[in-house]
């Protein structure tokens, strides 16, 4: 389109629009703007440079007018390509697309492990301690390569800047928040010439919904940090010794530097110097070294956060860390949640407001296997609303129907006509004791889900009649017999391929079992080794927890999970939509809203039906 401008007596023709084409969302949506370009040179040079501009664009216009297809496939592999380049070199602190740290394999089948051209090893993701380096290469955990999380959130979570990272179940996301903060503490501790270390409560705080969840991060955190033995510092609080692996304790004395201190804060503080750690701390006029990383849950720091006597505490931390962010948006942690990061919002207003104060801005990182990204008041929505400059890391296994973890197709069971509880545990008992060439699970490391405790104590009995060793798992169980259980099915190892089992720890004499019947309790975040089989005795109430169930299985890069679901009429509908889904390899679009405390129930559930499940075409 062109006009005439008059300026200084000179009549110019001006052009006025550059097509400019981009590529949101794996090609899905393409839009195009209009660009006024203005100018007071002459006709010949405006035209020169306006021409020069669009050549680039208007050949790849053309390209994508003759085959539209090609064009997005060539463009989107360039994008990823110059992405995978910079964030070898560069932090991105702002929003990110959901695409950029996607990578699939032929099939539909996400790759466990990072891309090994560009991250063969876990120095190439930017860990620079040594001692951390070492520590994963050598036993217990013995691993040569990042997973893809690992690798494609390093940077980010290295660089300050607030991060949300979503990825599948079994991934590595522990790990993948873990390794960028303890490579900067044992990084301090080496350059450190005075003892102090740039912090006096501690350097992170990782939140976690309860104490299982806890337990499970000190005991995967101990094996980088020097052995459960010389990290954890207690409150007099007992820490099952179940929850140190084999050989995490590293044999000999240990360099002061090397030891990364990690603690468990319970709850019913009134105030921070209750808690032996802080006031033993060296920076609060104690003589011990500070914690360095600190775990509790929402209900055990929110309390403190309500008192700005104690803002210099959440002054001190650096990064806080949200494991299991939807979990703990949810009804029954909001509330806690919310106080937790009002702490740190106060604390950051005082930072910018006073350059005496010595504080710089929290970093805030979120993770978690499922982010409900349905409506406006979704999980997904108020993360963007709330950090909107976060780093988002988003995998390409995420929300797939079907778990990379499963080796062969879910079996489902419908219940015939005038079926029930009693039909289902026939069937499921008779699968236990059929041997895995026959199609049985007998000889598997078996989770059981149900949907309440009632049942799961009623199923657990009606399995030792059946004569299946099997132990209970649900939140009405003390802690410490909850802990035996879960050990007990932990140390238990299924039978492999060529029929022998690999170990003697299932011999007569030890206590291992193979069966573990739990509550939803067990499906979020436990990470139990080797558990070859889910099965949903009662569906899951919602598509949230039907994805976090069978993520149970299958994990850390292991393709070796079965599935067998039981449902009935009431639930046809919903599984029929994961079922088609999971079929096709697609992707499900979850619902759940952050709801506030009195949108729940007394005893914590939802009062209105949520998590339900669509599938995204």
């Amino acid at each position: 389109r062109e006009g005439k401008v008059q300026k200084g007596g000179a009549s110019i023709s001006i052009i006025q629009r550059i097509l400019i084409i981009s590529i949101m969302s794996s090609s899905r949506i393409i839009s195009c703007s209009a660009r006024i370009v203005r100018s007071v040179s002459t006709t010949t040079r405006l035209t020169r440079t306006i021409t020069s501009l669009n050549q680039p664009r208007m050949a790849s216009c053309s390209a994508f007018v003759q085959s539209p297809t090609m064009w997005c496939r060539n463009h989107s592999h360039k994008q990823q390509q110059l992405l995978k380049t910079t964030n070898k070199n560069t932090v991105r602190h702002s929003s990110t697309t959901e695409s950029d740290n996607k990578e699939e394999t032929e099939g539909g089948v996400v790759d466990f492990f990072a891309d090994e051209s560009t991250h063969p090893t876990f120095q190439s993701v930017g860990i620079t301690s040594p001692v951390l380096l070492s520590r994963l290469e050598s036993p217990p955990l013995q691993l040569k390569r990042p997973s893809a999380v690992q690798a494609s959130s390093f940077v980010s979570i290295a660089g300050g800047g607030d991060v949300t990272i979503g990825a599948e179940t079994g991934s590595g996301k522990t790990f993948a928040y873990l390794l960028p903060i303890l490579d900067d503490i044992l990084q301090r501790k080496k350059n450190s010439e005075d003892d102090y270390y740039g912090y006096d409560y501690g350097r992170a705080v990782i939140l976690v919904p309860n104490k299982e969840l806890a337990n499970q991060v000190v005991r995967m955190a101990s094996t980088l940090c020097g052995g459960l033995d010389k990290c954890l510092l207690s409150n007099d609080r007992f820490v099952p010794p179940s929850m140190m692996p084999s050989g995490s304790a590293e044999d000999g004395e240990v360099d002061e530097s090397d030891i990364v201190r990690i603690t468990i804060m319970p709850g019913g503080l009134k105030a921070p110097e209750d808690f032996r750690p802080f006031r033993s701390s060296r920076g609060l006029g104690g003589e011990d070294p500070a914690p360095d990383i600190i775990v509790t849950t929402p209900a055990s720091l929110g309390p403190l956060a309500l008192s700005p006597k104690n803002i210099d505490l959440f002054a001190d931390i650096q990064t806080l860390i949200i494991d299991e962010a939807d979990m703990l948006l949810d009804g029954g942690y909001i509330r806690q949640l919310e106080n937790v990061l009002m702490g740190f919002r106060r604390a950051d207003r005082l930072a910018n407001s006073s350059a005496e104060f010595g504080a710089s801005r929290t970093q805030h990182v979120f993770v978690a296997a499922t982010l409900p990204d349905m409506g406006l008041k979704s999980v997904d929505s108020f993360l963007k609303k709330r950090f909107p400059y976060a780093a988002r890391i988003t995998m390409a296994g995420m929300h797939n129907a079907r778990h990379y973890g499963l080796r062969e197709r879910t079996v489902w069971i419908e219940d015939e006509d005038g079926g029930g509880n009693k039909e289902r545990m026939q069937t499921l008992v008779k699968l236990l004791n059929t041997p895995r060439e026959e199609g049985g699970l007998d000889g598997e490391k078996v989770m059981v889900f149900l949907n309440s405790v009632e049942d799961v104590d009623g199923a657990t009995n009606a399995f030792r009649r059946g004569g299946i060793n099997a132990v209970p798992y649900h939140a009405k169980i003390q802690l410490a017999e909850r802990s035996s259980n879960l050990d007990k099915f932990r140390r238990y190892k299924a039978e492999m391929d060529d029929g022998l089992f690999p170990t003697d720890e299932n011999d007569e004499g030890n206590d291992a079992v193979p069966v573990l019947v739990c509550t939803d309790l067990a499906a979020r975040g436990l990470d139990v080794p080797g558990v070859t089989a889910v099965v949903q005795l009662q569906f899951a109430g919602n598509v949230v927890a039907h994805l976090h169930r069978m993520g149970r299985c299958g994990r850390a890069g292991n393709r070796d999970g079965r599935g067998v679901i039981f449902y009935g009429q009431s639930e046809r509908e919903l599984v029929e939509v994961v079922r088609e889904a999971e079929a096709q390899q697609e992707r499900m679009t979850l619902e759940g809203d952050v709801m506030d405390e009195e949108e729940t129930g007394e005893d914590g559930a939802k009062k209105k039906k949520g998590g339900g499940g669509s599938v995204r075409k």
